[in-house]
């Protein structure tokens, strides 16, 4: 009995010697596997699952001081690259983008969080791996804007949004070169009296507005504007554009009682351009249903199309108003991504222009996905006109 077991025991090692082994490595997110032989000798075979897929990312949400924002970054698995060559084929949609984005918080904090969102919603719907550099200049001074892109060349980065207003132009020009592709949604190119190949204008037109406008005016022109910076554009786009007026009125920023404003017969069958902000023009336009006080037609630029006209008047005090809208058609998608994020590219033409030149400097030119264009370092935008109704504006044909 001893010499039987002891024959079988040998019998059992010497086939279990020579059986192969295979051990199996099971890759993260696996979907479908492939065997691919890595190392074999006589007795041993290491088969590893390689995924379809053509590259493992880990993504990384780097929240550093530095400013960058959501940097995703592709980590390789740095044994698997030694032992193999693997052809790698690199999706271009979700390449690796360095975008920055630079604003003086003490001029333009209205406008920087919303732009900001619609940036970050645009490369989320792109699903682009991103290094989003913010900046803030605090104010438009040589100094800081010069810091500012200083620091920008340092992190590597050549295409920025650039949030300054026109006062900035003298120095912008001084300092952006060939280094940089700089977008300026808040600047007309005609603003620049320098031509500089490096800066991209993205400013909807007043003047082009107001020409469509104009096209509803019956001759009898009147005008109220504010004493801001946007109510002096606008007087200097009106005076360019229309220019003779019956009646002219400045809205001082504190008045609060609009009777002896409205209440004046050579309203009465004008044409009303108003250039007034969206509380005084609600308040100018409520007013003068009280006093019966009817122009043949209200015309107003951008500055209008805000649906809280809606919530601010009455049906009737908006029955001959018409309204110019720069904003162009967009994916209800991309809409609802930026959205998601707080940008309202709907209704703020702020946040479309932010738009328009983020997927301009993303696509390194104009894509199908955007209808506005960017023609000689211009955002091209064709105004369209609107009448308000009970839930919000329907298009003129």
């Amino acid at each position: 009995m001893k010499q039987l077991l002891t024959l079988l025991f040998v019998a059992f090692v010497f086939l279990g010697c020579n059986q192969k082994q295979v051990v199996q490595l099971k890759m993260p997110n696996q979907n479908k596997s492939v065997p691919t032989k890595v190392k074999e000798d006589k007795t041993t075979v290491v088969e590893e699952f390689i995924s379809n897929d053509s590259i493992i990312k880990e993504e990384v949400i780097d929240n550093s001081n530095n400013g960058s924002m959501n940097t995703v970054q592709p980590q390789a698995d740095e044994e698997t690259v030694a032992q193999q060559s693997i052809n790698i084929n690199i999706d271009e949609t979700r390449a690796n983008v360095k975008l920055a984005f630079v604003y003086p918080s003490t001029l333009v904090s209205k406008y920087a969080k919303s732009s900001l969102s619609t940036i970050s919603g645009y490369l989320s719907y792109k699903q682009a791996n991103y290094n989003l550099i913010v900046v803030d200049s605090k104010n438009e001074s040589y100094e800081n804007i010069n810091n500012a892109f200083s620091k920008l060349k340092e992190e590597g980065v050549t295409k920025v949004i650039a949030l300054f207003t026109p006062n900035a132009l003298n120095n912008l020009n001084k300092i952006v070169t060939d280094d940089f592709k700089v977008y300026l949604p808040l600047i007309e190119k005609k603003d620049s009296l320098e031509n500089n190949d490096n800066l991209i204008f993205g400013s909807i037109s007043y003047d082009d507005q107001l020409k469509k406008l104009s096209y509803y005016s019956n001759g009898k022109n009147s005008t109220f504007y504010q004493e801001t910076y946007l109510g002096t554009k606008l007087k200097n786009s009106y005076d360019f554009i229309i220019g003779n007026s019956n009646l002219r009125k400045e809205i001082s920023n504190d008045e609060k009682n609009f009777k002896n404003i409205v209440n004046d017969s050579r309203l009465r069958n004008s044409s009303l351009f108003l250039n007034t902000d969206l509380v005084k023009s609600s308040l100018i336009l409520s007013q003068m249903t009280v006093y019966e006080i009817n122009p043949n037609t209200i015309l107003a630029t951008q500055i209008l199309f805000d649906p809280m006209l809606m919530v601010l008047t009455q049906e009737r005090d908006r029955q001959n108003l018409i309204i110019a809208n720069s904003i162009g058609d967009v994916d209800s998608k991309l809409k609802d991504e930026i959205a998601t994020l707080g940008g309202n590219i709907t209704f703020e033409w702020v946040d479309y222009s932010t738009l328009v030149g983020t997927n301009y400097l993303f696509s390194n030119g104009n894509s199908s996905l955007i209808s506005t264009k960017i023609e000689n370092n211009q955002a091209v935008y064709t105004p369209r006109l609107f009448k308000s109704t009970d839930i919000g504006f329907l298009e003129i044909k």
